[in-house]
């Protein structure tokens, strides 16, 4: 036995506690069955063994209400309660065995072997904490929740309130000021279902009174298809039996008084009262928050601009209409030049053209099956009715028509096509991804016919998308085994053929297919999760490249490399660039980086930003085949360029085709006018290179100078004398 000791904290109010606690007169009594129903009624609302009542004196403490102990009192210097009645606040302790406080106290050590504890102080109408309701678990719990803390604080008032209800005879009259105080409806019956409590707040949720209910079955708040299971119930509790929702929180569907049915919580205990076995229950509406989740699921499901569904409600339910028919049709649709619109007219007059392609698209299918936007310009049609190819033909041919006509937005009439995909099941899958990937299939080849199309899935495009992901794999294992190459080609000034940079081409070593060109590759690739480790590797070998022909006396001005989009979305860019740079000894104007226009045009300005930033340290941008896209006057001013890079297409012909000479000369003179340098790719003879360079261009590139040649080849390659008028770049 722990001796008494006077070192425990006390409340500040301790001697006037103290003298309270006589006028209940309630220290060292018997046991009472309205105090031991509270805590049964608590152990089984929280699922805990132990649940007692004490009230705390100068040294001990007393036991009025037990449930699972058997112990009346203790020593106030051990008890949890003696720490409870400091706060006006429950006291938690999830795991006692860790609490500093406990976990040496011989109640978690042995004895009672505390894990868990959870105290409210109970506290009397002038404010005095009297002693704590507290239950015990012999295993810590993960969490307590504020729901609990509440209900926990409402049983100790309870308490509270029957104490100073204590010379008057009536049980419920603590139980009435508790549930009447409560905006929770408070229900209590006896074993045959009659009710027997009824407090305001049911009334309110149920409407009936008082002295309507009192009396009556349960049955009158459930509705009929439910009660059945509740007269099984109640025979199993008559006989002995445990109740299935006893010390549980539930959501079940109850009745109005005027047939209503509505969602409700309902949180129940039971016990042995004078009468045989009772119970009791907590109530609360939640139709409100039931009709926030419904909210939150359609928004989880729906496409916020649109309100059609988005890919992933779209998807389930594809998966569901297989599942339940087996059957159905599905369409793809991909926007023709909607990027134009976004880039031209702003994103509210593409979100104004998404929103009324919407509308046209749910008037022209209407009644046949469900739309959905899977994508940004993305749309699918799935028409569960119909798996035939001559019906998904027909439909199909319907949205094209519909798509002629022009979108009237912000006082612009625009002209947007569409290309479609088709895909059957079970004909094609019956697997909702798979059917998926198929009509995707089928729509990249009506993109691939020009658009404004549709196409239908077929075995070919299964072939392919098979030796697709075959190609996809053998990247990976490329990658690994450092099949991956570095060719490099020769860039010269046409003025005096001064070796000035080359270029870094992306080769692949195919263990069986040998040496492959990017054409080969490369469509791939540019999609593929390698894309920013392979963009990296190169950006790191010709940097390591550049320094090893400088340490062979070969100091060429710069080398280029291509950068992936990847690369560019990651936002990583900037310090990968520059820890190669460093590792390699290098400066940045030894760095050229060639980008595309998909690159400029498909990133906004903050992805773009670190492009800015390397360039303001001195690496060179280039913008690789110039004149072929959609690429603008405006393009060039908001973006740090360093160099325009001339397709090859505008040279192969410069010699005789006045429209390729016209745009070599408009380029080269936006160049100069801009402060950028011109450089012509695809330069194979001499004429060519006369021509360029008279129209303005001031560096060339192509067979002319010299095939792509590996790292070590290269040095040997451009010695004076490998091609007429070269000039070897001396260091220093």
């Amino acid at each position: 036995m722990v001796e008494p000791s006077n070192s425990f904290l006390k409340p500040a109010d301790e001697e006037a506690r103290l003298a309270c606690l006589p006028e209940y007169d309630i220290l060292g009594t018997e046991p009472e069955a309205e105090y031991d129903h509270l805590t049964k009624l608590a152990a089984d609302l929280f699922n805990a063994p132990i649940c007692f009542v004490s009230l705390v004196g100068r040294e001990e403490v007393w036991i009025k209400a037990h449930w699972g102990l058997d112990e009346s009192r203790g020593t106030r210097d051990t008890s949890f309660c003696t720490h409870t009645i400091l706060s006006a606040d429950p006291l938690i302790v999830l795991d006692a065995t860790l609490d500093e406080r406990f976990r040496d106290n011989p109640n978690v050590v042995d004895g009672i072997a505390v894990g868990f504890y959870a105290g409210a102080p109970i506290i009397n109408k002038e404010g005095v904490k009297l002693g704590a309701l507290c239950i015990i678990d012999r295993v810590p719990r993960p969490a307590f929740s504020d729901r609990q803390r509440r209900l926990l604080v409402q049983l100790a008032t309870l308490v509270s309130e029957r104490l100073d209800a204590r010379r008057d005879a009536r049980k419920d009259i603590a139980i009435g000021s508790f549930a009447q105080s409560t905006g929770l409806a408070i229900i209590t019956a006896d074993a045959g279902g009659n009710i027997t409590f009824w407090n305001d707040a049911a009334r309110i949720l149920f409407g009936y009174g008082r002295n309507e209910a009192v009396g009556r079955q349960l049955e009158i708040i459930m509705p009929e298809r439910f009660r059945k299971a509740h007269r099984s119930g109640l025979t199993r509790l008559g006989n002995g039996g445990a109740s299935a929702l006893a010390g549980k929180s539930v959501e079940v569907t109850a009745m109005h008084r005027d047939g209503r049915e509505f969602p409700i919580e309902l949180s129940v205990a039971a016990w042995s009262g004078r009468s045989g076995m009772e119970f009791g229950a907590h109530i609360q509406d939640i139709s409100a928050r039931k009709a926030r989740e419904a909210d939150l699921h359609h928004f989880a499901r729906h496409d916020s601009l649109t309100g059609l569904l988005n890919r992933g409600g779209f998807r389930a339910c594809v998966e569901d209409c297989l599942r339940d028919h087996g059957a159905a049709s599905l369409l793809v649709l991909d926007l023709d030049c909607f990027k134009s619109v976004n880039d031209t007219l702003g994103h509210a007059v593409g979100d104004a053209l998404l929103q009324t392609i919407a509308v046209r698209m749910t008037a022209c299918v209407e009644g046949e099956g469900v739309l959905g936007r899977i994508g940004g310009d993305e749309f699918a049609l799935l028409v569960s009715r119909g798996s035939d190819l001559i019906t998904a033909r027909a439909t199909a041919q319907r949205l094209l028509e519909a798509f002629s006509k022009p979108f009237e937005i912000a006082g612009h009439d625009l002209q947007i096509g569409t290309s479609i995909g088709i895909a059957i099941a079970p004909l094609h899958s019956a697997d909702s991804d798979e059917l998926l990937v198929r009509a995707d299939l089928a729509l990249l080849r009506a993109k691939s016919a020009g658009g404004r199309t549709y196409r239908v899935f077929d075995t070919g495009m299964a072939n392919q998308l098979t030796a697709r992901r075959a190609f996809k794999d053998q990247m990976r294992q490329a990658y690994l085994d450092g099949q991956w190459a570095l060719f490099y080609q020769p860039q010269v000034r046409l003025s005096d053929g001064k070796l000035n940079g080359a270029e870094a081409l992306l080769r692949w070593r195919h263990p069986t297919r040998g040496m492959l060109l990017p054409a080969a590759f490369m469509p791939v690739l540019e999609t593929h999760l390698l894309a920013y480790e392979v963009g990296c590797w190169v950006i790191d070998e010709a940097c390591r490249q550049l320094a090893e022909w400088r340490a062979q006396s070969l100091c060429i001005d710069r080398v280029g490399i291509n950068l992936f989009a990847a690369q560019v979305r990651a936002g990583t860019l900037e310090t990968v660039i520059l820890t190669a740079l460093e590792r390699h000894d290098l400066q940045p104007s030894d760095l050229e980086l060639e980008i595309t226009e998909t690159i400029v045009l498909g990133h906004d300005d903050g992805a773009l930003e670190p492009l800015r930033r390397l360039h303001d340290l001195g690496v060179g941008i280039a913008f690789d085949d110039f004149g072929t896209g959609f690429a603008s006057l405006s393009t060039l001013k908001r973006f740090p360029l360093s160099r325009l890079k001339i397709d090859r297409s505008f040279v192969e012909d410069i010699c005789s085709e006045p429209h390729s000479i016209a745009i070599v000369r408009a380029i080269s003179a936006m160049g100069q006018s801009l402060g950028l340098n011109v450089i012509a790719e695809g330069i194979e003879t001499s004429e060519q290179a006369d021509m360029v360079a008279k129209l303005g261009c001031s560096e060339g590139q192509g067979y002319l100078y010299g095939r792509p040649q590996d790292g070590r080849s290269f040095p040997q390659f451009v010695m004076p004398g490998s091609w007429t008028g070269t000039v070897w770049p001396e260091c220093g």
